[in-house]
């Protein structure tokens, strides 16, 4: 391997996260849709590299193109972007990414339930069913990741008892994962419209080596 893709592979399993919330109309039309699912997480995966067609997109998928733009336009218009057009044969070819690639979202449930939406993870449920990317993770790893945790955002390097109690309400026992934290964090700011963003400039995430695996052999 050559050294230049080491640096590349290195620099894309950096762990960057903003925590968002995301309407519990869209968060349901999405994730009762097979499909849609898919193709959020291919376009996630497909992207880190650069923006794809719409065509080759589709094609990934071994779906009819005509029916991808359909999910793109009706369903999934606020998770990706145009980032440059082309003419080819003379006709327009859009390139496209996600609008927000390092976003995990969050849905509000019932009582203290929490739903996570992560596209390029494919967690697409409850907090207590699907759990986190930071589950694949080995404790030595999630140890190293929570100190960059504890300094961002609001998080504060103990819990309240009301904030252990919303993690047992939604499966999370201790030890905490580092993306547990984070939730806690971005919960805090959903009233003030405050995403809480974490920064994790480690280039050993299990999560984001196996991404890059993923596309590699996708590729």
């Amino acid at each position: 391997m050559s050294a230049a893709l080491q640096h590349s592979m290195a620099s894309e399993a950096r762990c960057r996260m903003e925590i968002a919330p995301i309407d519990p109309e869209v968060y349901t039309v999405i994730v009762n849709h097979p499909m849609r699912k898919e193709v959020l997480r291919a376009l996630y995966i497909m992207a880190r590299s650069g923006p794809v067609s719409k065509q080759v997109l589709a094609d990934s998928l071994s779906i009819d193109y005509h029916q991808l733009v359909y999910q793109l336009n009706h369903h999934l218009r606020d998770f990706w972007t145009v980032v440059e057009e082309r003419k080819v044969r003379g006709t327009r070819m859009e390139l496209i990414a996600p609008s927000h690639p390092n976003t995990v979202y969050l849905a509000l449930g019932n009582g203290k339930s929490i739903n996570i939406f992560d596209p390029p993870a494919n967690l697409f449920g409850a907090l207590s069913k699907v759990g986190t990317r930071c589950d694949s993770c080995p404790p030595a790893q999630q140890a190293r990741c929570m100190a960059f945790v504890d300094n961002g955002c609001t998080c504060t390097a103990s819990l309240s008892p009301a904030e252990r109690d919303v993690l047992k309400a939604n499966g999370r026992v201790a030890p905490y994962k580092p993306l547990d934290k984070s939730i806690l964090c971005a919960l805090k700011g959903i009233s003030s419209g405050e995403a809480c963003s974490v920064n994790i400039p480690c280039d050993e995430c299990a999560f984001m080596r196996k991404t890059i695996k993923v596309k590699s052999d996708g590729a």
